[in-house]
């Protein structure tokens, strides 16, 4: 008798989710949301680009055969980096390198208070620091990036979270954490000013902790003290929390981080980017709702980009959390599933700059984040699903590779992905080789000497 009634429920529950994910595909078959993340993919991720062949003497030349094969995004593709040199072993640490490498080219790189500065006065930034988990040194981590191509963002420089972020060595005292917070920002400044170009200064005052001590106006003066210590080239960006694409919380222009950052900027704080947290945690939105598009839906997480889209400041989407229950199968074609769509989506809107992926291997999530198996990796750093779906889409799909051939014009021209492009030029059955950057914010006209 159990057993036919966990048959029965088995059958149930298999078929609420079979359900819940018809739903959810046909939402995202819409053609209206389909037309708009396909035309935005082509309007907003890609430019002309026209190619003119001269000889030595500026004289046209024809008939050339080119190669074009783009080698790397404009578009920032990321991951937080808390895991670099984090394993026991070298195979390890060298396979979540190599996964890394192989989709992402920019890094969160933590910075958290009380990871960064243990003891006062005492920073852990050099390589040979002591270990932290999830926390490797500053140093470590830029020397990583700059072999491989990895544009860096330092997270975060003020939170007011107590357990992630201040130091227990802090004072409970606002005036003197004022003290402390500028010359922590004075101090990472003076490291790594010229080294880091992205910063998330302020972090999730949405749910300011009000039984925590903290400066008054903390986050206007952390971008005040920001602004002075950096370069003005420095992206610094408010990074907030998930619920701000919740439907209860989109309240159009009277919404509450719409309100924060109008503030801001009428105060002339330097905000240069607005960092969109997109964690599909449970206590956020039960899965359930998500699959059944009672919460970020296509369509309301569209309204809640084109809202903040208004301020003319570069968005990101700052951290993903993508679960992959249940365990099985099942939970991994529902996290390749959101990947892809969301990704799609995210790719499409022409207000974003970046998408951050958090935690890229399984087992190595912060608190009970974990539960939730919310790596591209499993714990033995093999590829999931998502992985695969990821790396199709950044490395295939939206790359440009293509083969032209001038004949009896003097050019060619192309349509492409924004991103530095290797040319391999034929003529008369001799080749050259030529890089070029195929940017959204300039001239994109070439000129090769033959």
């Amino acid at each position: 008798m159990k057993k036919t009634v966990l048959l029965i429920f088995c059958i149930l529950t298999a078929g609420k989710i079979i359900a819940q994910e018809s739903k959810f595909d046909q939402l995202w078959s819409d053609p209206q949301i389909e037309e708009r993340i396909s035309s935005g993919i082509e309007n907003n991720r890609k430019g002309w680009c026209t190619i003119w062949f001269r000889d030595s003497v500026n004289n046209p030349v024809k008939n050339v055969r080119i190669q074009v094969e783009q080698q790397t995004h404009e578009f920032l593709f990321g991951a937080n980096i808390f895991m670099l040199n984090g394993y026991p072993n070298k195979e390890m640490n060298e396979k979540y390198e190599a996964a890394f490498i192989k989709i992402f080219n920019y890094a969160s790189v933590p910075f958290y208070w009380r990871d960064i500065e243990p003891e006062p006065g005492k920073y852990r930034y050099e390589k040979n620091s002591p270990f932290i988990f999830r926390r490797p040194p500053p140093d470590a981590v830029i020397s990583f990036c700059q072999k491989n191509g990895i544009t860096m963002k330092g997270h975060t420089l003020v939170w007011d979270s107590p357990v992630a972020s201040i130091p227990d060595w802090a004072p409970k005292n606002g005036d003197s954490l004022s003290i402390l917070l500028r010359k922590r920002i004075e101090s990472i400044a003076s490291r790594y000013k010229d080294v880091i170009r992205y910063w998330d200064v302020a972090n999730e005052a949405f749910f300011r902790k009000v039984d925590v001590v903290m400066p008054k106006d903390y986050v206007f003066n952390a971008f005040k003290e920001a602004s002075k210590n950096f370069p003005s080239e420095t992206h610094l960006i408010y990074n907030e929390v998930p619920e701000t694409f919740l439907p209860a919380n989109y309240k159009g222009e009277y919404s509450s981080l719409y309100l924060l950052l109008q503030t801001l900027l009428l105060r002339n704080a330097k905000i240069d980017g607005i960092g969109l947290q997109f964690h599909l945690f449970e206590h956020v939105s039960p899965m359930k709702d998500v699959l059944e598009g009672k919460s970020f839906s296509p369509s309301s997480v569209f309204k809640v980009l084109d809202l903040y889209a208004q301020f003319g400041i570069p968005m990101n989407i700052s951290e993903i959390t993508f679960p992959s229950l249940p365990e099985g199968p099942e939970g991994l074609n529902i996290q390749a599933k959101l990947t892809r769509n969301f990704y799609r989506l995210f790719f499409s809107h022409r207000g974003l700059e970046a998408i951050t992926w958090w935690n890229i291997p399984d087992g190595k999530s912060w608190g009970t984040e974990g539960n939730l198996h919310p790596g591209l990796l499993d714990e033995n750093l093999n590829p999931k699903p998502a992985f695969n779906v990821l790396d199709e889409l950044v490395n295939k799909e939206w790359k440009t590779k293509l083969t032209l051939k001038s004949e009896s014009s003097d050019m060619v021209k192309f349509k492409g992905f924004y991103g530095k492009y290797k040319l391999t030029i034929t003529r008369n059955g001799k080749t050259i080789i030529k890089e070029i950057n195929l940017i959204k914010a300039g001239d994109n006209t070439f000129i090769i000497k033959l």
